[in-house]
C-alpha cells in the first residue's frame, strides 16, 4: 500500500507532467483532457445503460418466454440478476446534498438579487437557482444533480454575510462575477466545461465516499482512481481558469477593484480571526454567557477602516510571501495580481459595504444569525466558563505553594492551566521549570518547542525533534515543523517535515484501523497486561459478562498491534450455552454487558465467531 508522500508525490508528477504538457503540446494536452472527461460521462452512461438493460430484459424475459424465466428461478440465475440490478442502481442512486444556510428568496432580497441576475445576463451563465447565505468570508457556486449523480444541475450561489460585511458593493461584485465566471458561456467554454466535470466528480467522489454502502463498490473503485488523476491533469487549467475569472471580473468591474477583491478575501480571514475571533473567545474565561450579538458587534468591526490597521498590512506582508501550492488549484495571491496587471494597491474609496443588497431585511438576517450563533456556541462557552473558574483557583492554590513543595504532576498541572485559561501570562517559563526537573518526558518538549515557534524563536524545533521520540507526538511536532518552515519561506525544511509529518499521520490511522477491527487472520497472544495487572483489573475487565444467562465461561487474548503495543487491545472470548435465537441481540447485549475502559476490547462469542473463540482459548487465560 503506498503511503501519503507517495501518493502526494504521484499527484505532484502528474500536475508537472500537465504543464509540460500544456506548454509544448497544447493540443494534444486538451485532447488529452476531453478524453479522460468523457471517460468519466462513459462510465456513468454505462452504468446507466446496464442498468436499463436489466431492467428491460428481465421485464421482457417475464413477459415472453416463461420457459426462460423458469429456467432462472430453478437454477436460481434470477438471485444474481437481482444482484446485478442492485449493484448498478445502487451506484447511479447516490445522493449528494444541497447546500444548507439561510436562503434568499428573490422577492425579500430584489437588490441582491438584481445584481446576481445582471452579473449572470452580461456573463450568459446557467440560471442561477438559489442563493444561499453562509457566514463565510467567501463566495461559491455548488452544482447539484438533481437525479442521484446524473440529471440536470440545480445551480446554487452561496454568498458569506462575513463578505457583505466587509467588502464594498463594487469588490463584491467583482468576487461574484468571478464565480459566475467559471459557468460563463462567454469566455473559455473548454476551461469552464473541465472546471464544472471536476467541481461535478468532486461531489460525487465525496458522496460515494461517505454512502460506503454494499453496492456503491463498482463506481468506488472507479472514483478513487479517476477523482484525482483526472484532477491532477486539469489542474494547470484549473489555475488559467481562475486567472481568466479574475480577467473577466476585471473586464466588468475594474483591474484595481478586482485586486482590491481579492486582496480583501485572502487577507480578512487571518486578519478578522486575529482581531475579532479570538478576541471574543477569551471573553469565555471570565464571562459566564455568551455574547448574544456576536455578527452585530462583527458588522461594526469592520465598520473600521481596517485596511489601515497595522495587523492588517502584516497579514498583507505575509500573504504575499506566498508561492503557488502543487495541490492547490488557486494560484498564489501575488501571481493572480501579476496577471491583472495591478499596479500599486490602491485602497477602496466606497466606504459603503455590499450588506446595503439585503435591503431593509439586513437586520433581521444579522439578528438570525446573531441567535444561530447564540444556540450554537451557549452551551460549549458556558461549560468553558465552569472549567475556567476552576483552572482559575487551581493555578491560585499551586501557585501560592512553595515551589520546592510541588510534585512534577502539579508542575505540569500548574503549566498546562495556565497555558490553557490565562493566555496572557507566561506559561513558556513553566514549562520550562518542569522540563529541567522531568527531562524526559516528550510532551514538555512538544509544549515548549510550540511556544518557542509561535514566538519566531527558531530554537523550538530542536524541542520539537526531541519530542518525535515519542510515536504519540510525532503528528502534532511534525506539524509545527512543517508550519513554521512553511511560514518562513523555508521549502526544503518544509518539505522535509512534510513527509515526516505524512509518515506519523499513516502511522497514527494504521493504529486507528488496527484497533478499529478484528478478524480471523489477526494474531493473538497471551494476554500479558492482565497477568502483570492482577484480579482487581480482570474483574473490571469482564464486567457483567459472567451473570448473562447464556454465559458459561469468559477468556481474554490480546491481539498483537504494530503500533503502541504498550496500549493493549483486548479480545474477549465469550461461550455461549443454552439456544440461540437471534445472534445480533446476543452480541448486544454482550457488548452493553461491557464496564467503561480506555482500554480497546472486543468481543467475540462461540455462536457468531467460532474460529476466534478457539484461537482465544488456546492463546489466551480463562477469566471465568
Amino acid at each position: 500500500m503506498k503511503t501519503s508522500t507517495e501518493y502526494r508525490q504521484q499527484f505532484e508528477e502528474l500536475v508537472h507532467r500537465a504543464e509540460q504538457d500544456i506548454a509544448q503540446h497544447p493540443t494534444t494536452y486538451k485532447r488529452r483532457l476531453q478524453g479522460l472527461a468523457l471517460l468519466g460521462y462513459s462510465v456513468i452512461g454505462g452504468l446507466l445503460a446496464l442498468l436499463l438493460l436489466l431492467t428491460g430484459g428481465t421485464v421482457w424475459l417475464a413477459f415472453t418466454s416463461s420457459a426462460v424465466l423458469l429456467l432462472l428461478l430453478k437454477n436460481k440465475l434470477i438471485i444474481v440478476l437481482g444482484g446485478l440490478l442492485w449493484v448498478v442502481g445502487r451506484s447511479l442512486l447516490v445522493r449528494i446534498p444541497s447546500p444548507t444556510g439561510y436562503a434568499l428568496k428573490p422577492t425579500e432580497f430584489p437588490q441582491l438579487w438584481s445584481e446576481v441576475n445582471a452579473l449572470s445576463k452580461q456573463l450568459a451563465t446557467p440560471p442561477i437557482h438559489t442563493i444561499i447565505l453562509t457566514p463565510d468570508m467567501n463566495a461559491s457556486i455548488a452544482q447539484t444533480p438533481r437525479l442521484g449523480i446524473i440529471g440536470p444541475h440545480h445551480n446554487t450561489l452561496l454568498v458569506g454575510l462575513e463578505l457583505l460585511m466587509a467588502l464594498s458593493p463594487s469588490q463584491a461584485r467583482a468576487v461574484l462575477a468571478h464565480e459566475l465566471a467559471h459557468l460563463s458561456g462567454n469566455h473559455s467554454k473548454f476551461a469552464g466545461w473541465i472546471y464544472r466535470v471536476r467541481q461535478s466528480w468532486a461531489q460525487i467522489s465525496h458522496a460515494i465516499q461517505q454512502t460506503n454502502a454494499w453496492g456503491t463498490a463498482p463506481i468506488r473503485y472507479f472514483t478513487e482512481w479517476y477523482t484525482p488523476y483526472f484532477a491532477g491533469y486539469s489542474y494547470v487549467l484549473a489555475r488559467n481558469n481562475e486567472y481568466e475569472a479574475d480577467a473577466v471580473a476585471g473586464k466588468l468591474t475594474s483591474c484595481h477593484t478586482t485586486a482590491s477583491a481579492l486582496i480583501a478575501t485572502h487577507v480578512y480571514a487571518a486578519f478578522t480571526q486575529e482581531q475579532f475571533w479570538q478576541p471574543l473567545y477569551r471573553k469565555a474565561h471570565t464571562q459566564a454567557q455568551a455574547d448574544q450579538a456576536t455578527y452585530s458587534q462583527l458588522q461594526q468591526f469592520y465598520q473600521q477602516p481596517q485596511p489601515q490597521h497595522e495587523a492588517f498590512k502584516h497579514h498583507l506582508r505575509t500573504v504575499l510571501t506566498h508561492k503557488t501550492n502543487p495541490s492547490d488549484t488557486h494560484p498564489a495571491l501575488i501571481e493572480r495580481l501579476k496577471a491583472l496587471k495591478a499596479t500599486g494597491l490602491q485602497e477602496e474609496a466606497d466606504d459603503r459595504k455590499a450588506l446595503l443588497w439585503l435591503g431593509s431585511e439586513a437586520k433581521c438576517v444579522i439578528q438570525h444569525f446573531d441567535q444561530q450563533w447564540s444556540h450554537d456556541n451557549s452551551v460549549e462557552w458556558e461549560e468553558f466558563y465552569q472549567r475556567a473558574q476552576a483552572a482559575q483557583q487551581t493555578i491560585a492554590s499551586l501557585s501560592q505553594r512553595d515551589d520546592h513543595t510541588l510534585t512534577a504532576e502539579e508542575r505540569w498541572q500548574l503549566a498546562s492551566l495556565t497555558e490553557q485559561y490565562q493566555p496572557d501570562q507566561d506559561a513558556l517559563s513553566l514549562y520550562l521549570q518542569y522540563s529541567a526537573e522531568q527531562p524526559d518526558d516528550n510532551a514538555a518538549d512538544l509544549a515548549i518547542g510550540r511556544l518557542l515557534l509561535a514566538q519566531n524563536d527558531a530554537d523550538g524545533i530542536r524541542y520539537l525533534e526531541k519530542a518525535m521520540k515519542n510515536p504519540a507526538l510525532r503528528v502534532y511536532a511534525a506539524h509545527e515543523c512543517s508550519r513554521y518552515y512553511t511560514l518562513h519561506q523555508q521549502p526544503q525544511q518544509a518539505n522535509a517535515w512534510l513527509v515526516k509529518l505524512e509518515a506519523a499521520n499513516d502511522m497514527m490511522h494504521e493504529a486507528q484501523q488496527e484497533r478499529a477491527q478484528l478478524d480471523d487472520v489477526d494474531i493473538l497472544i497471551a494476554p500479558e497486561v492482565v497477568e502483570k495487572s492482577g484480579y482487581d483489573f480482570e474483574r473490571e475487565l469482564i464486567g457483567a459478562l459472567n451473570r448473562h444467562q447464556h454465559v458459561s465461561e469468559v477468556w481474554v487474548a490480546q491481539k498483537q498491534v504494530r503500533n503502541f503495543p504498550h496500549e493493549p487491545v483486548f479480545v474477549l472470548a465469550v461461550k455461549i450455552k443454552g439456544f440461540i435465537l437471534n445472534e445480533e441481540r446476543l452480541q448486544l447485549t454482550l457488548l452493553n454487558s461491557l464496564p467503561q475502559t480506555p482500554h480497546n476490547v472486543f468481543v467475540v462469542n462461540s455462536v457468531t465467531h467460532k474460529q476466534l473463540v478457539k484461537k482465544v482459548m488456546a492463546v489466551g487465560k480463562q477469566l471465568y
